[in-house]
């Protein structure tokens, strides 16, 4: 299925999961993109002997229904077909999704409740994606944003990714794409989250740990303590 309208020639992004891997990979100067037919129910994209969508699907752990509900995604894009089919995909997949044509609208819904994810287009009128990007990131800063566009260029994309972006997404993109890509997302909070919380743990042991040892040196302390020694030997004790 090809996001933003159902067509039987389509442009998708190959060999490449998007621009932002290939800038990773020192191939600044291009990514390929290459027309394909596929029927509605079919969206692979595997070339080459290269893993499929499908293929990079299967190859993430499963997330749970439950945990899925309490992700909360906004998809702020101003064409309606577009984020109202990303929309679709992800809350068939289980997510909490909220949807905004408008980039004051989005701005107004990050002050009022905090999103795990934000997919957000680079060109709104009003309000860009870039401003979105800096505005969730001050809200939450655990926050992911990808930013899309259907005018990708190298330039757009590393000045996304230098201002915080999880990712950088271009249009067209398939619905598996999609899955993949918040699938990742999903994953990469749920290990800055785990990681966080067992740092909170070490820091409160090792608080703990302190006060222990703080409490050990104090002068009535150490006093208790050689009592209770002086004392345990005899009958009374």
């Amino acid at each position: 299925m090809q996001l933003g309208a159902i067509s039987a020639r389509v442009v998708l992004l190959r060999g490449r999961d998007n621009v932002a891997r290939s800038l990773r990979r020192g191939e600044s100067d291009r990514y390929w993109m290459s027309p394909m037919s596929i029927p509605v129910a079919q969206d692979r994209i595997g070339r080459s002997g290269e893993p499929d969508e499908a293929s990079n699907l299967a190859a993430l752990l499963p997330i749970g229904s439950d945990l899925k509900a309490r992700v909360r995604i906004l998809i702020v894009d101003d064409e309606h077909t577009l984020r109202e089919s990303c929309a679709s995909v992800l809350r068939q997949e289980g997510y909490d999704v909220t949807v905004s044509g408008r980039g004051q609208e989005a701005l107004d819904l990050l002050k009022r409740r905090a999103f795990d994810i934000v997919l957000a287009d680079l060109y709104l009128p009003q309000v860009g994606g870039l401003a979105l990007l800096r505005a969730a990131l001050a809200t939450n800063r655990d926050t992911i944003v990808i930013v899309m566009t259907g005018n990708p260029s190298v330039d757009s994309s590393v000045e996304a990714l230098r201002q915080g972006a999880f990712d950088y997404l271009p249009k067209p993109f398939s619905a598996t794409h999609l899955q993949v890509l918040i699938g990742r997302a999903v994953h990469t909070l749920l290990v800055a989250r785990e990681t966080r919380d067992q740092q909170a743990e070490l820091e409160r042991r090792h608080v703990h740990s302190d006060k222990i040892t703080l409490l050990g040196t104090a002068p009535a302390f150490r006093r208790a303590i050689e009592l209770a020694r002086k004392v345990a030997p005899t009958d009374a004790s």
